[in-house]
């Protein structure tokens, strides 16, 4: 009859040095899936866009200060933070460091008559060197944007071609993160992967009554938010049932099935030939007409 190993001997302790190596062996083994960086990358990239549109437009609206004519003239933050952060004060602005720029001859004719009549206040030395600063700071985190940008669309292909395929790239991974990894997204029903990013108005619906969310993540898809508001819920169900199909297959076979996005292509095309016209509203039962939005309440009936 064995007898279990006692704590202090030495069988106890060679027991308890092998658990804790195999531990370790199976945190290392999961924390290296692929999908899990890709995951940690797409949360880098939305944070990098929320940090990059705070401080491109802290440094306009500073600059702007000093030239509000060329906010005005170059819409594109990027642009305009990039020759904050190589020109500086108006003052340095001439054809020669407009040049290059994607300027037409009449624009920079505009911006340089915008420079000699600008009704902006003057700026010191100091504060150039500020905004110069937070200029380039913007320019550097678009640079790192366009990088993890490229980085999750190669990842996506080689982690999960047919949702990329089928969802994109970016929503793809977006889906990933939100559920957990591939593998938590695999086992999804279609229904919970349609309305992932919409939690809040799911529990707000089921509290209060109003009609619930037809889409989350999926109304960034260009199919579900062209579309007119009377095909999207049906759009976004659909789309989510050919994820949920592409997530399975990319989990559990790894390879590529290029009939899931021909039959999603199919399907939407019926989609909007079939709903072209919006449904007609059924009237009220009190004949009230029913506010824009509101839930249609049931009429409760007692039992006699």
């Amino acid at each position: 009859m064995s007898t279990e190993p006692t704590p202090g001997s030495p069988e106890f302790e060679a027991l308890r040095q092998k658990s804790i190596a195999e531990a370790e062996a199976a945190i290392r083994e999961a924390s290296s899936r692929p999908d899990l960086h890709l995951v940690q990358a797409i949360q880098a990239l939305d944070d990098t866009d929320k940090y990059l549109n705070v401080t491109a437009t802290r440094a306009s609206e500073w600059y702007g200060l000093h030239f509000p004519e060329l906010i005005q003239m170059v819409q594109d933050n990027i642009a305009l933070c990039k020759m904050i952060s190589e020109i500086g004060a108006r003052e340095g602005f001439s054809k020669e460091a407009l040049a290059g720029r994607g300027f037409t001859d009449k624009k920079v004719d505009a911006v340089l008559e915008a420079r000699d009549r600008s009704k902006g206040g003057t700026i010191s030395d100091g504060d150039v060197g500020r905004v110069k600063a937070l200029a380039a700071l913007a320019v550097q985190l678009s640079n790192l944007r366009g990088g993890l940008d490229d980085y999750v669309g190669s990842q996506m292909k080689k982690v999960a071609p047919n949702v990329a395929e089928v969802a994109g790239a970016t929503i793809g991974a977006r889906l990933m993160a939100k559920a957990g990894g591939l593998d938590r997204l695999a086992v999804l029903p279609a229904s919970t992967i349609q309305i992932l990013g919409a939690e809040k108005a799911l529990f707000r619906s089921l509290r209060t009554g109003a009609r619930p969310p037809k889409h989350g993540i999926l109304f960034q898809h260009q199919a579900v938010h062209t579309a007119p508001k009377w095909q999207r819920g049906k759009i976004a169900r659909t789309l989510a049932n050919k994820i949920a199909i592409a997530a399975r297959v990319d989990y559990y076979r790894g390879a590529e099935d290029a009939s899931i996005k021909a039959a999603l292509d199919k399907r939407l095309e019926s989609i909007r030939e079939k709903y072209k016209e919006p449904p007609r509203r059924k009237p009220d039962p009190s004949g009230r007409p029913r506010k824009e939005g509101r839930p249609q309440r049931r009429e409760k009936f007692r039992r006699r």
